[in-house]
């Protein structure tokens, strides 16, 4: 409880810090103003709701499901340093996203739609080429996902090819970096409504995801069905990062730090720590998109900053010594 309130505290005072600073800055007198419904001018009132507010809220909604579907993949598959490419989810909203920006452009939601459904159809797929793995069930997934993701990437690479060099294919490559300068409340609530059930049944899930990290064995002892709890694990788990994908393009490395982050704390725990990596996650997105939007004039694509924090995080964890590791039982 005591890591998740600091967690909480340390997400909330990079909220504040997000909506005050930019180009045009708000001061904490001027946010109270317009919160009590006196704003200072009607500038600072819309820039407030409608720009600086709905973005960070999403980012921090973002953050927050990106690291929780990091955490149960790393749980489902006993190896924390898994992310939720694994069975190709990432790349399959790829090629949903850029297969709406190329052949029905005037229709952004459908965009979403797109890399949506190809990030399940990926999974799914991924879910079903393992079933013909008999012997082990956990390596089976591996394999699947290997192959499911190099087609999805093959597949990414050839919208690429067909797109317009000089107008579409840039617009393509930025939205591969990711980035949150067009969000809105309409994607605070499309992230809201995907995810809610989502978390609600992974929250559901957390003490069956702790017997399964323990192996198959001992989940079977117990009454559960090892098969079952991974795949519906893995599939609510693809929702949460389809979600954010199809809304802000690709963002990196959130995943697999955050809750990586969280457990090199001491908070070890999936029934315990679901709350502190949401913050942990919500916390390292909010400051990635501070850097994008505040160090130059033009915004720098997000993902650029949370590679560049989760490698060097990563390497810092290396050089100490204290990376935890864990081979997958195959």
């Amino acid at each position: 409880m005591k890591k998740f309130i600091i967690s909480l505290l340390i997400l909330i005072l990079l909220l504040l810090l997000s909506i005050s600073v930019g180009r045009y800055a708000l001061s904490l007198e001027e946010l109270y103003s317009i919160l009590i419904g006196n704003p200072p001018s009607d500038i600072a009132k819309d820039l407030f709701f409608q720009i600086r507010l709905p973005r960070v809220v999403t980012v921090a909604l973002s953050g927050g499901v990106l690291a929780l579907s990091g955490l149960v993949f790393q749980t489902v598959f006993s190896n924390p340093l898994v992310s939720p490419d694994v069975l190709g989810a990432t790349n399959g909203c790829a090629v949903g996203a850029i297969f709406a920006m190329l052949f029905f452009p005037s229709f952004p939601l459908f965009s979403q739609l797109s890399a949506f459904l190809c990030g399940l159809i990926s999974v799914i797929a991924s879910l079903s080429l393992a079933n013909f793995v008999k012997q082990n069930s956990l390596l089976g997934l591996i394999l699947s996902g290997m192959v499911i993701g190099s087609l999805a990437s093959a597949m990414l690479m050839i919208l690429k090819y067909c797109a317009d060099p000089m107008h579409q294919l840039p617009a393509i490559e930025y939205w591969l970096m990711g980035g949150f300068q067009n969000a809105v409340w309409d994607d605070v609530w499309s992230i809201f409504l995907c995810n809610a059930l989502p978390l609600i049944f992974l929250y559901l899930f957390r003490f069956p995801l702790k017997v399964l990290s323990l192996g198959d064995e001992r989940a079977i002892s117990l009454g559960l069905s090892p098969l079952f709890i991974r795949r519906s694990a893995i599939l609510l788990a693809t929702i949460l990062v389809a979600s954010v994908i199809s809304v802000a393009g690709m963002v990196s490395w959130v995943a697999l730090i955050a809750p990586h982050l969280v457990r090199v704390c001491g908070a070890r725990d999936i029934t315990s720590n679901m709350g502190t990596v949401f913050c942990c996650g919500g916390s390292l997105l909010l400051l990635a998109d501070l850097f994008a939007r505040t160090l130059t004039t033009a915004e720098i694509p997000v993902s650029i900053f949370t590679s560049l924090f989760g490698a060097s995080l990563l390497m810092v964890l290396l050089l100490c010594g204290i990376l935890e590791h864990r081979e997958v039982n195959v």
